[in-house]
């Protein structure tokens, strides 16, 4: 399954980041690991977004019951396309400065 607004093409590179990010950098920490169906929220922006891979270490926090919006990813992961480099690139790193939560952005070339 697709997620909306996810080509096909972003799924094999973030399931690799997925896949290669789990077993050796989160092993020892309390890191969980989410695929693109995890939306987030830039709570001093007001943006909602699909991520292609998230992490959060130590808690994460959500926006209600519903358990389907992070507040606090420590990692997040995009992977570019021509359609989207440059708004990954500047825009969209721009709102994610604002996240006290966010450690590294992580991009993945195609």
């Amino acid at each position: 399954m697709v997620a909306a607004g996810h080509r096909r093409s972003h799924l094999r590179p973030a399931q690799g980041a997925t896949s290669e990010t789990r077993p050796s950098q989160l092993r020892k920490h309390p890191c969980k690991v989410y695929q693109s169906d995890m939306r987030a929220k830039v709570s001093p922006t007001g943006l909602y977004t699909y991520l292609d891979v998230t992490v959060v270490c130590g808690e994460a926090r959500f926006e209600d019951e519903q358990v389907d919006t992070l507040l606090n990813p420590t990692v997040i992961v995009e992977v570019l396309s021509p359609s989207t480099e440059s708004r990954d690139r500047g825009w969209k790193f721009e709102q994610y400065r604002k996240l006290e939560s966010l450690m590294e952005y992580v991009l993945i070339a195609q």
